[in-house]
């Protein structure tokens, strides 16, 4: 996960104590608008959008999103930047 201008993120223990933080600092509410949906292939679809929260805004670069055997998607690469 690379989250602007805080850094790089690896391996899902770093990404949670990041998320972490920012929910013990009240940041909630995340609402999307500006969608932009590429699909890739059968499994695999990139994700682009503004966001915002109560607290925060900016612009999601990049969300690879894959989806798994039994029908779910999981977010494989996150890329999104504060810029408010």
């Amino acid at each position: 996960m690379n989250a602007r201008p805080f850094g790089e993120f690896n391996g899902v223990s770093a990404i949670q104590a990041f998320w972490q933080g920012l929910m013990d600092g009240g940041y909630s509410s995340v609402e999307y608008f500006g969608s932009k949906l590429q699909i890739i292939d059968e499994a695999s679809a990139l994700l682009t959008a503004k966001w915002k929260m109560n607290k925060a805004a900016g612009v999601i670069h990049r969300e690879l999103w894959v989806l798994q055997g039994d029908g779910r998607a999981k977010l494989r690469e996150d890329d999104f930047e504060v810029d408010q």
